[in-house]
């Protein structure tokens, strides 16, 4: 049976707009398309329900589907800020993370901002540009604690919530690169948190009161990071920051395997020219879809990785939905 919990066609964010695909056998096929004026910088999927998605913009704020992506429409009142970069669905409600840095939830038909991400943030600069400011790169939950809230801000560190989102504290004790692209609480193996960022990768044994580096040792570039049914851990790395991907051997990016909660890392495709910006699981459950800055659709199981959709403008986000 293809997908869990009525989630069985992927759904793209990219650079030019929105895509929905669904799986015919070794194939992926596209159903959809829509928002294509916009450039499109995150998605998160209602957690409850799997046909309500929300999509940030870079300039535009925030748009929803109740329906799968048969109609999207914009939010009303929207986003505080319009310069989106994160969005989490929980709660049936919304947060959402901007710059610079801070985190709004929608409540009562309006919008907060959410206590403790514009100060813990505060100060920190951006390589190699130090004139811009941080953003709140990735939202995450802990599904074993849906309370626990992680927050990792590019850059700025790594922001930790236990009261669902109300206050925030910085977690970066052992984390020494504060530039934070993606973190991923572990389902499988609770207490793991993982996180991807610009000069190494780091795991945390504790729900991100401890950090250790557990980067490979040729990719220091992290982009993604994702976690299977099973706790296998995915890591996305590339050889160097975005602006040397316009090389000619591009991102010179690969995809990295873990069995042991991310102690060793398994290298299973090696020199991809765009960069691996996000993962999530394939309709099917047996693997993972990562989707790149080239405009590729890569999936990831048993039998190795393989490209399963090519010409797509820089995907931003992929998930699994109805």
């Amino acid at each position: 049976m293809a997908g869990t919990n009525g989630r069985k066609a992927l759904h793209v964010a990219t650079f030019s707009g929105w895509y929905r695909f669904e799986q015919d056998g070794k194939q992926f096929r596209q159903t959809k398309r829509d928002l294509t004026y916009w450039t499109l910088t995150c998605m998160s999927v209602d957690p409850d329900k799997p046909e309500k998605i929300y999509a940030g913009s870079e300039h535009s704020g925030l748009f929803y589907t109740e329906n799968a992506g048969k109609a999207w429409k914009r939010a009303e009142p929207n986003t505080p800020k319009m310069m989106l970069f994160s969005a989490l669905a929980l709660n049936g409600g919304v947060m959402v993370g901007t710059i610079p840095s801070a985190v709004y939830r929608s409540k009562n038909g309006g919008w907060e901002e959410l206590e403790g991400v514009r100060k813990n943030s505060a100060g920190a600069n951006f390589p190699p540009s130090p004139e811009l400011q941080s953003r709140a790169r990735y939202l995450a939950y802990d599904p074993v604690a849906p309370a626990r809230l992680y927050a990792g801000i590019e850059v700025g560190g790594m922001l930790v919530s236990d009261d669902s989102g109300y206050s925030w504290q910085p977690a970066n004790e052992g984390l020494t690169d504060l530039d934070v692209h993606e973190v991923v609480a572990s389902a499988a193996n609770p207490g793991m948190v993982y996180a991807a960022c610009g000069e190494a990768t780091f795991r945390s044994l504790d729900r991100a009161v401890h950090w250790e580096n557990n980067s490979t040792k040729t990719h220091d570039y992290g982009t993604s990071v994702a976690e299977d049914k099973n706790g296998i851990v995915y890591l996305g790395a590339a050889k160097g920051r975005p602006n040397l991907w316009i090389r000619e051997e591009g991102a010179i990016a690969a995809i990295f395997r873990s069995a042991d909660k991310g102690a060793t890392w398994e290298k299973i495709t090696d020199n991809l020219k765009g960069g691996v910006m996000h993962m999530c699981p394939d309709p099917d459950g047996n693997g993972m879809v990562a989707g790149t800055s080239d405009g590729s659709l890569l999936l990831i199981d048993d039998s190795g990785v393989r490209e399963v959709v090519s010409g797509l403008p820089f995907v931003t986000s992929v998930e699994l939905a109805a």
